[in-house]
């Protein structure tokens, strides 16, 4: 049971991590116009024009916060790759 403590705190803090980017997610919107995601793929005409709305302020605070999250996964991860290799 040791050795599986590491991978199971890995499960729970990446089911933690994805939901709280998830909510992050619906809450700033990035879900909201589907009608531009549909067409991403087609040009880079759309990908140069920002978004109506947001202003360059709340990108930076997206971009942080999206790095926050990232960061806390990758730290997680590590520590259970730790956890498991000392417990062998």
């Amino acid at each position: 049971m040791i050795y599986y403590s590491g991978w199971l705190f890995l499960v729970v803090i990446s089911l933690i991590v994805s939901l709280a980017a998830f909510i992050w997610g619906l809450r700033a919107g990035q879900f909201s116009d589907q009608e531009r995601a549909r067409y991403l793929p087609l040009g880079k005409d759309l990908l140069s024009e920002p978004i109506p709305g947001v202003s360059r302020a709340k990108r930076r605070a997206q971009t942080a916060a999206l790095f926050f999250i990232a960061a806390i996964g990758f730290t997680a991860f590590a520590a259970a790759l730790t956890l498991g290799l000392y417990h062998r």
